[in-house]
């Protein structure tokens, strides 16, 4: 296919390497000149891209034309709902754990999270006045959200370091550039076999759900009125899907923030007057160093039409969702950090069918172990060894800190 067969008006050409390591450690130069080079831009290395908001958006509100299949179901599976393009089912599966992600639900967690982030806290503080330096990743950012969404889901504290390694390596899945030789790529073999070792665990949860329920969110939907339609697997497939995505994403955005008042320490002398400022604190924070950064979708029908662009059918648009989220269109300053901006909302968290459904769990997640962080942690600074492993899912994964 060339380029000029595909497009109503010719569009820019660009060839970008998603996974470089200089997309890791710093995207910014390059999208922003995608961005610039126009509304969609054709990348040599065989996809569309766009890092506008304007066009993302009109992208994610055609979900089934422009869909999800077979990205995601790749990394989930075909029968999870966050794979699911058709409205009525996508609701179905979704609803099931709708209550429990509402904000007067979730509010009863606050007090466990702000314990958690204190109780791992403890020795990092004692570590930092022994004049060590401390990677903040496993000290705090990896565990406490898996810890968050395991008590929700009823997994016992002992079993959580194998959920985080099995959902870490599943993660390289979405981060890792395997075309071409993924059946032979030792990280993406480590990713499949994580991905078994994870559903075998799962369905001995939800054999154990079935014969003791609970209120705990695989009890939910292992006695809901949907689970009459699901097989077994399909409700293992959900269950891992919630599993990973309540920990992975949240994990980044936790980094994110504790590099970021480690690099402002006049941003964290705001936040120590004003704690109310903390929740859109965090929310800025994300959409300036957004942890999703690119979102697939395929597509799936004739004569789609996009910012004057003719994608045709069995083609890619990567949204580049980071740089969406510094789009001027839409957003004065974009490439600054302003705690007092305006609230107009990001793409951070997806928008319309398949927004993310944990987006309060991670806010209140967010916002909880900041204002910890804020209240406990002496004034510190972040190491040079700081270190972002990819650019599609983006947080760091070294996050040394030393008192200053």
């Amino acid at each position: 296919m060339t380029v000029e067969s595909a497009a109503t008006v010719d569009p820019p050409v660009m060839d970008v390497d998603f996974y470089s390591p200089e997309m890791a450690a710093d995207p910014w130069p390059t999208v922003k000149r995608i961005r610039e080079a126009g509304p969609i831009v054709w990348n040599e290395r065989g996809f569309w891209m766009s890092a506008r908001d304007r066009v993302c958006r009109q992208v994610l509100n055609r979900p089934g034309i422009l869909g999800q299949k077979p990205i995601i179901s790749s990394i989930f599976g075909e029968e999870s709902f966050v794979a699911i393009d058709d409205k009525a089912r996508h609701n179905e599966l979704r609803n099931v754990w709708a209550v429990a992600f509402r904000r007067d639900t979730l509010n009863a967690l606050r007090p466990l999270v702000r314990q958690l982030t204190s109780d791992m806290l403890d020795p990092v503080i004692e570590r930092l006045n022994d004049g060590e330096t401390v990677d903040m990743v496993p000290a705090l950012c990896r565990h406490l959200p898996a810890y968050v969404i395991g008590h929700m889901m009823g997994v016992s504290n002992d079993d959580l370091p194998d959920v985080v390694r099995w959902s870490d390596l599943m993660a390289e899945a979405s981060t890792g550039d395997f075309q071409g030789d993924f059946q032979s790529n030792e990280r993406w073999l480590a990713s499949e076999q994580a991905k078994l070792d994870l559903a075998d665990f799962l369905r001995g949860q939800i054999d154990y759900r079935r014969r003791h329920p609970g209120d705990d969110l695989i009890s939910q939907i292992v006695h809901s009125d949907v689970a009459g339609t699901l097989s077994d697997e399909a409700i293992m497939i959900n269950t891992r899907q919630l599993l990973f995505a309540g920990n992975e994403t949240t994990a980044n955005w936790i980094g994110q923030n504790i590099r970021v008042l480690g690099d402002r320490p006049d941003l964290r002398r705001e936040l120590e007057a004003e704690p109310a400022l903390i929740p859109q604190a965090v929310e800025e924070i994300l959409r300036l160093d957004s942890v999703v950064q690119l979102l697939p979708r395929d597509v799936h029908a004739a004569d789609v039409v996009i910012a004057d662009t003719h994608l045709p059918e069995g083609t890619r648009i990567m949204m580049l969702l980071g740089g969406a989220n510094r789009d001027p269109e839409r957003y004065e300053r974009p490439d600054e950090l302003d705690i007092r901006r305006e609230g107009l909302a990001s793409l951070a968290f997806g928008f319309n069918l398949h927004s993310c459904l944990g987006v309060t769990l991670a806010r209140l997640e967010a916002a909880e172990t900041t204002a910890v962080l804020v209240d406990r942690l002496p004034a510190y600074q972040v190491g040079a060894e700081l270190r972002y492993s990819a650019f599609s899912m983006r947080g760091p994964a070294v996050l040394p800190i030393s008192l200053n």
